[in-house]
């Protein structure tokens, strides 16, 4: 009992979430209209992504791909660009977080054994910066992004369109920054490749697929939830341990608090006179997203934010996720293995991540504003 108390109170977040949730129940009771808040279809396709990418992991098909790629190169500064892009493009697929806690260990391990560890600070920084702009591109890159898509009811093509500066610009940051950054200094290559560790990836392969298919609304989420439970359960139960059931119950919780909101008038009415122009609703989502990340801001302020305005939202929360390291939790994820690996130099990364990230947000909401007209 007190592992599974001690496995939520871990996650502040989470604590903030149900806090507001149960305080919020004290001004709207708690009825059968609760049911309406949450949003199902955002829950089952992250959980459905969650055994996917567990899977995956597990059977180490992303380090497969990532020291398959890395061992044609001899000089680091092309070692970085590749671990860089291969984080920006596995994050359109398999979501931020899931692509760092994968890449940022093999990072650290590449670097040492090429002897070059003074570079993997700078290669890690480059790399959480990727896996927020990569991911920006897809529903499926980000929880926020899962969230918007389905609330919002956005088309697969209007959202690739919606996010397309963003990432485009992203990439032509992240290679310039890359080779201006990091020298070109021999290595030897890496010449161990870990092997494909389980028969049953083409199961964790059709989860994945089923996933996917939901987010394309080719398949209903209620179906794919019943999919992608008879695929784990006989073949694969042990993954339903490794969900982050705090992140569907810190969704679960903001729903709550959200849909109360919206039932008190007065709040909403306020709230919503504030989010009334293109640029109100981009800065607001972006600033907010500095102080309780990304996430929690997307499904708080779309509450309150018109359908008319849901571009500037989920623009403002994915270039918002660059900023402080709380501005997304993925970038909390590359900051635990930094001070673990490197214990001396948490000031020093702090500062530059900083840097960089106010360099990027700068430009790509200046090219934001100059394709989608919010001058």
């Amino acid at each position: 009992m007190r592992q599974f108390i001690n496995y939520f109170l871990k996650d502040k977040v989470f604590i903030i979430a149900f806090f507001f949730a149960i305080l919020s129940c004290f001004f709207i009771p708690p009825s059968l209209e609760y049911i309406d808040y949450i949003n199902f279809k955002v829950l089952i396709i992250m959980f459905t992504l969650m055994i996917a990418v567990a899977g995956l992991y597990e059977a180490n098909v992303f380090s497969f791909i990532a020291i398959k790629l890395v061992s044609k190169f001899y000089s680091v500064k092309w070692i970085g660009l590749v671990i860089v892009l291969s984080t920006f493009f596995l994050g359109m697929w398999i979501t931020n977080d899931a692509v760092l806690l994968t890449l940022v260990p093999f990072t650290l391990y590449v670097t040492k054994q090429t002897n070059q560890e003074r570079y993997a600070l700078l290669i890690v920084i480059m790399q959480t910066i990727a896996a927020n702009l990569g991911s920006a591109l897809t529903p499926m890159g980000d929880p926020q992004n899962i969230y918007l898509y389905a609330f919002y009811d956005i088309g697969f093509s209007t959202f690739l369109g919606t996010m397309a500066p963003i990432t485009i610009t992203g990439f032509i940051l992240l290679v310039v920054t890359t080779l201006v950054l990091i020298p070109n200094v021999p290595c030897h290559p890496i010449t161990v490749t870990p092997k494909i560790g389980s028969k049953k990836v083409i199961i964790y392969l059709l989860i994945f697929i089923n996933a996917l298919l939901t987010v394309l609304r080719v398949i209903p989420e209620w179906y794919a939830l019943i999919i992608t439970l008879f695929l784990t359960i006989p073949f694969s139960v042990h993954l339903l341990k490794k969900v982050d059931y705090t992140l569907l119950l810190t969704f679960f919780s903001f729903f709550i608090f959200t849909g109360n909101m919206g039932q008190m008038m007065v709040i909403k009415s306020f709230v919503s006179t504030l989010l009334n122009s293109n640029l109100s609703v981009y800065f607001t989502g972006l600033i907010t997203s500095q102080f309780i990340s990304n996430v929690p801001a997307s499904v708080l302020l779309s509450t309150f934010t018109d359908a008319q305005y849901w571009k500037p939202l989920l623009q403002s929360v994915n270039v918002g996720a660059m900023g402080t390291l709380l501005a997304s939790l993925a970038s909390l994820i590359t900051f635990k293995f930094v001070i673990k690996d490197f214990p001396n130099q948490g000031k020093t990364y702090i500062k530059t991540y900083t840097l960089l990230c106010v360099i990027y947000v700068i430009i790509i909401t200046g090219v934001v504003f100059l394709v989608s007209g919010y001058f």
